[in-house]
């Protein structure tokens, strides 16, 4: 099961997602992330709330030295091995874990590139696509 929570205050949103928690774990990050919000909202900071929430594996990286190709990539590999993704969620994804943005028609590109080079799987029309990485793959 995937929960996602996303909090929106004028110009400033903020995301969690839950998967594979238990429900004492998941109770307990929608509450800090709920504390975070108010937090926020009431000092009037903008404030970027990530450490508790990027994914462990995000440590094994030395992130400068990466382009944003191998960052989607990892992404990817590490976060959805065998599921359809599409480049909307993707580029969301993306942004709230590395904390940078990313164009949607980069990710777009990245992905069409991928299948290209025989790493993905592509289904559905140009407007309703999606992308599905091969295991055992590495470009």
């Amino acid at each position: 099961m995937k929960i996602k929570v996303e909090i929106e205050d004028g110009k400033t949103k903020s995301n969690l997602l839950l998967e594979g928690e238990d429900l004492y774990t998941a109770k307990q990050r929608i509450e800090k992330f709920i504390e975070y919000a108010y937090e926020t909202s009431e000092s009037g900071a903008t404030k970027s709330f990530t450490p508790e929430f990027i994914p462990q594996w995000i440590g094994e990286y030395n992130l400068e030295d990466l382009s944003q190709k191998e960052k989607l990539y990892i992404l990817l590999e590490r976060e959805h091995k065998g599921d359809w993704v599409r480049s909307q969620d993707i580029k969301e994804e993306y942004e709230r874990i590395y904390g940078e943005e990313i164009k949607l028609s980069s990710v777009s590109t990245y992905l069409s590139r991928f299948h290209d080079q025989g790493a993905m799987a592509r289904k559905g029309s140009r407007a309703q696509r999606e992308y599905r990485l091969f295991e055992g793959i590495r470009i």
